[in-house]
């Protein structure tokens, strides 16, 4: 089965001192382009006929397949780990400082570390290690270096496509930026999954009346001609360069206007830029009128991430929403 992109968990240009074309950049290209590889790689071993194989190919496949899943799943964890503000809630910071000497000294290691990666590559990962009971930081290179028996709470991605486009050569503002916009609640959550032995990984479950990027992709391939409605406030409009092909653009107020001559006999599916409240609200009020509607979940950001099909979104159309 096909792996699905996570949604973002925060909303990019809202994060302080990492700009939006920054983090933008870093999901779709660089996460995106890991999980489309690791679907493909994940494909073509399904297909092969194992017995007959030679062996550099069994080992290549193995090795990509490694290296594309650690990317995934570090990927994941860092942009969870992202999107908040402030200090360590007080049971993990008690956790850093018992396993550290002090907060402080937990910190300054993490920070050096990432600030040692400047002009490399790698991961600077604090994990839960059931071997040594306890937190540790440590280096990851290649997706495939790591702890074996740990479980990361915290990613800090120092590999250049995660800094260079806003940074430059500056890698140690980029991890004080990191370290400024730590959401510590979903850190926290990790760290507690972990210590009791769970998956450290949320299931990413899509909720109730969404569709995944996937799924619509699915719908347009076999014909199914859904209604695709994008939802723009005016103040993103001059964020905007491209839609999926055939949408409705719209304001969040046209919602209203447009819903009794949305077809009922065809999926309908809204989406924003990336998959929050605009098109949460605007879903929830097309279902309260009995229009079977669906969020497309992690918007268009996730549609581009899991190279959807796109079309310019020309000045005339940008006008319609002003």
């Amino acid at each position: 089965m096909a792996h699905e992109v996570r949604p973002l968990p925060f909303k990019p240009h809202r994060l302080e001192g990492l700009s939006e074309r920054l983090l933008v950049s870093h999901y779709e290209n660089n996460y995106g382009g890991a999980l489309r590889r690791l679907n493909a790689i994940e494909a073509r071993m399904e297909a092969i006929n194992w017995a007959h194989a030679s062996g550099f190919e069994l080992n290549g496949l193995g090795r990509e397949r490694l290296l594309a899943s650690n990317s995934v799943v570090l990927h994941e964890i860092y942009f969870e780990c992202l999107g908040g503000a402030g200090d360590p809630p007080g049971a993990l910071a008690e956790a850093l400082a018992r396993d550290f000497g002090s907060l402080e000294q937990w910190r300054s290691e993490f920070t050096s570390m990432g600030r040692a990666l400047a002009g490399g590559s790698g991961w600077v990962l604090t994990s839960w290690s059931a071997r040594f009971g306890r937190l540790l930081n440590h280096w990851g290179s290649d997706h495939g270096h790591s702890l074996a028996d740990s479980i990361p709470v915290l990613a800090l991605d120092m590999y250049e496509h995660a800094y260079a486009l806003v940074f430059g050569t500056m890698a140690g503002a980029y991890v004080d930026a990191f370290m400024r916009n730590i959401h510590w609640p979903r850190v926290e959550a990790r760290w507690r999954r972990a210590i009791a032995g769970e998956s450290a990984l949320p299931s990413g479950a899509p909720q109730e009346a969404t569709i995944t990027p996937s799924e619509l992709l699915r719908l347009l391939d076999h014909g199914e001609n859904p209604q695709i409605l994008d939802v723009c406030l005016p103040e993103d409009i001059a964020r905007r360069e491209n839609l999926i092909p055939g949408a409705l653009f719209l304001r969040p107020e046209d919602i209203r206007q447009v819903a009794g001559e949305l077809p009922r006999d065809r999926p309908v599916v809204v989406y924003c830029i990336y998959g929050f409240q605009v098109s949460g609200e605007a879903t929830a009020e097309l279902r309260r009128r009995g229009i079977d509607a669906k969020r497309l979940a992690g918007g268009l950001a996730a549609w581009r991430a899991m190279a959807g099909p796109l079309a310019p979104l020309s000045l005339d159309r940008k006008g319609e929403a002003a």
